[in-house]
């Protein structure tokens, strides 16, 4: 399945459209991508099916539909995932490590904090979720204040938001790295 560029889209809906309209397209796609009723397909119907569980468990959910709701104004309408194609932050990451240095765990943790909150693995508030939302979209867009292209130079503003969001959220990263002990990733 080819990942929809929001919920709202994959849905069919307005993004202002109310809470009943969301369960009532949910539940009409829900029936139309049932894995019982695509036996023929059922593989690309069970993917599909979790892909709508994700939509409606975000714009299902008041507070979660709020942030998800920021993080479309500050993408340009565009979802998170646009920007996180797979590889698209440990290559960024990669080409940026002579500038990162010693702030390079604290960014993939910061990273790993947000991708556990959004599945619904770590609990965030929905401010601080759309704080690191926002800094990691400024991180992976490459046209941002400088350019990523100007050698070393062109990761400093990406520098500068990422470690201002990591000094503010030391405590809860802290909260987050001993989580992390009990919790591997699956």
């Amino acid at each position: 399945m080819d990942r929809s560029p929001n919920y709202y889209e994959f849905l069919e809906v307005d993004p202002a459209a109310p809470a009943a309209e969301i369960r009532h397209a949910y539940h009409r796609k829900l029936k139309e991508f049932h894995p019982d009723k695509n036996p023929q397909r059922q593989a690309e119907a069970e993917e599909i099916t979790k892909a709508l569980n994700q939509a409606y468990h975000v714009l299902g959910d008041p507070g979660r539909r709020r942030t998800y709701d920021r993080m479309l104004r500050f993408a340009g309408g565009r979802d998170f995932e646009a920007y996180d194609e797979k590889g698209a932050f440990e290559r960024k990451m990669q080409r940026a490590s002579p500038v990162f240095g010693k702030v390079m765990v604290a960014v993939n943790d910061l990273y790993g904090l947000f991708r556990d909150a959004v599945a619904g693995r770590y609990r965030l508030d929905g401010i601080t979720l759309g704080v690191i939302a926002a800094g990691l979209i400024y991180f992976l867009v490459p046209t941002d204040l400088v350019p990523d292209f100007i050698p070393l130079v062109g990761f400093m503003d990406d520098l500068a938001v990422l470690t201002t969001i990591i000094n503010a959220l030391q405590g809860e990263l802290a909260a987050y790295r001993g989580w992390r002990k009990w919790h591997p990733r699956t």
